[in-house]
């Protein structure tokens, strides 16, 4: 082999590059099997739809253009609501009468559980330990009632 220019062997020589590993495309896409969370945190809980808005009004999506909605939150004399097939939210007017009047339940003034019912404290971690504590030994009587009650009428629960 000649070459142009004497190499000396002080000169650094360059090193060939290792070859990269080969990632098959299925070891790349792979979902995890578990899920990182905080421990104690769960995920949020669903949104409840407050009603269901059918046959009045069109789809935002031009593509979509249904035309049965579910009323997901209601706000200044608007709600929001969001196409059952493709999940577009919009905001409309309100109907008056168009959703029945709830009836009042029982909600918690303090603690914990400030402003939740009965239901929806359930529903969050130690939210049945809590009622079934409740329903012993809380010092206000309408609580105690209230918490009673509820476990009357879900036996399962407690």
């Amino acid at each position: 082999m000649s070459l142009l220019f004497d190499v000396s062997p002080e000169e650094p020589t360059k090193k060939r590059a290792r070859a990269q590993k080969v990632v098959p495309p299925s070891a790349v896409f792979q979902t995890p099997e578990k899920r990182h969370s905080i421990k104690g945190q769960t995920a949020p809980p669903a949104l409840k739809a407050l009603g269901r808005l059918d046959h009045t009004h069109e789809c935002a999506d031009t593509l979509c253009r249904g035309s049965a909605h579910d009323i997901i939150h209601e706000d200044r004399g608007e709600w929001l609501i969001q196409c059952c097939f493709c999940l577009t939210c919009q905001w409309v007017p309100v109907i008056k009468g168009h959703l029945e009047p709830k009836p009042t339940e029982f909600q918690f003034r303090d603690g914990r559980f400030v402003g939740l019912t009965i239901d929806e404290a359930v529903a969050l971690p130690r939210g049945l330990d809590y009622v079934i504590w409740a329903a012993k030994e809380h010092k206000r009587p309408a609580v105690k009632t209230a918490c009673e009650t509820w476990l009357a009428r879900n036996q399962s629960a407690g």
